[in-house]
């Protein structure tokens, strides 16, 4: 059995199992499966949980949980910065990030963060219980479980590629459309069209629309253009 407590924001348990497990994720259900699959392992106990990093530091200062699995939809430039926090909060304990979306750019900043680990979110509750076990009983491991071609840019023989997508959309970029009539093209909303410019952004190292367009066909992803079309006056950022 395990007892809650209550720890500011986040849900607290006194730890009962050899592995004090703690959960972060903003999405109630798939953090509740979290808890009720580790819950179940023996060697495992979750003693805290929390939606934000924010609301999990104070508890994981007082609890000192021994791996705190993170669930992130984005690895925005604030995430290690987070990560820090909680590294801070509890020296000892080891990271574990479960990515919603993988790329060679967010899997370097997670290393460079210190994590242990980084698994897709839709790995299987078997994989992520061998993950945990791996890192707990091996203080130097580093697991991760990322496609080849990123493996291929960690170990510095690529560079980061756009996805299909998001060569589509710098093309239109190159065109001179803005993001609402992108949107409207590919049947798709503007949040979209600006989450996958940021991460073309990033994959490209650029700071700007023209910048990531010059970048993208200098580099093969996209057929040369005559010329790019400068944005109007009070245009949208991508992101």
């Amino acid at each position: 059995m395990t007892r809650r407590q209550e720890c500011g924001t986040a849900a607290a348990f006194v730890k009962t199992a050899d592995v004090g497990i703690a959960i972060v994720d903003e999405n109630v259900i798939f953090r509740a499966g979290l808890v009720h699959f580790l819950s179940a392992e023996d060697a495992f106990s979750v003693v805290m949980q929390a939606a934000t990093v924010q609301e999990a530091v104070a508890a994981v200062g007082a609890l000192q949980p021994e791996v705190v699995l993170v669930g992130t939809d984005r690895v925005t430039a604030d995430v290690p910065g987070d990560l820090a926090a909680l590294r801070a909060a509890a020296p000892l304990a080891r990271v574990v990030v479960l990515l919603a979306q993988e790329d060679p750019l967010a899997v370097k900043r997670l290393l460079a963060a210190g994590v242990q680990a980084a698994i897709p979110r839709q790995a299987s509750p078997q994989e992520l219980a061998g993950t945990i076990r791996g890192i707990v009983h091996g203080a130097d491991r580093i697991v991760l479980s990322v496609a080849r071609s990123t493996l291929a840019c960690l170990r510095g023989q690529g560079e980061p590629q756009l996805t299909a997508r998001e060569r589509e959309i710098v093309a239109l970029v190159a065109r001179g459309m803005r993001n609402s009539q992108i949107a409207r093209h590919l049947v798709i909303t503007e949040g979209t069209v600006k989450r996958h410019l940021s991460n073309a952004y990033a994959k490209l190292d650029a700071s700007c629309r023209t910048e990531a367009v010059r970048k993208a066909v200098e580099r093969g992803m996209i057929p040369p253009v005559m010329s790019v079309m400068a944005p109007p006056e009070g245009y949208e950022a991508a992101g």
